[in-house]
Formats: structure tokens, C-alpha cells, sequence
């Protein structure tokens, strides 16, 4: 849906990602932003880049990566982020943030 910027209002769930993803239940963030892209959010990733990283998805030496935003170098997806991560939080943060999901 399209709101006018002059009808638009702060803590609107109808224009602010964070805003909406927060009002959703956990089973409902994993529904409808797959469990990991929801991990992902949840851990501080910006809900537009992980929204946006599945149009590019590809899969190579059985690793997921994104065309989206990825730059120069491979970008891999949150889902991948995660099993790499194996667990880490720490190190799902940092590889997040390697690969500009989080700032």
C-alpha cells in the first residue's frame, strides 16, 4: 500500500519494517520471513536487506549466496549466515554485519 509521505505518522506498522515485524508473533516472523531471515532481523539485521537478498538467491559448492547488494564480492544469505555461525551468536552478528545485513 502506498501512503502519502504527508499522511504518514511515526510508529505506523503500516511504514516502519521494524515497526511491523515487531507486532508479529515469532511463529509468524519465521512464517513470513523464513525462520532464518527472522533469526536474522531479530539479531539486528535490517529487514529490507533481508527481504530484498532472496531475488538474487543462488546456491554454489553448496553455499546459498545473494546477487542483491553483493558488490564486488560473494554475499552470502542469512540462512547460510546461520549455519555457518553454527549456534554463535557472536559470530552470526559479525558475519551479519560482514555481509552488510547489519551495521
Amino acid at each position: 500500500m502506498h501512503i502519502p509521505a504527508r499522511e504518514d505518522s511515526a510508529d505506523d506498522a503500516q511504514t516502519d519494517p521494524k515497526l511491523y515485524f515487531a507486532s508479529l508473533s515469532q511463529a509468524e516472523q519465521d512464517r513470513v520471513f523464513t525462520k532464518a531471515g527472522a533469526e536474522a532481523i531479530r539479531s539486528g539485521a535490517d529487514p529490507a536487506q533481508v527481504v530484498n537478498a532472496r531475488r538474487g538467491m543462488y546456491e554454489a559448492g553448496g553455499r546459498r549466496f545473494t546477487r542483491t547488494n553483493a558488490g564486488r564480492r560473494p554475499r552470502l544469505m542469512p540462512e547460510q549466515i546461520l549455519a555457518e555461525a553454527r549456534g554463535d551468536r557472536a559470530e552470526a552478528i559479525r558475519l551479519l554485519k560482514l555481509h552488510r545485513y547489519l551495521r
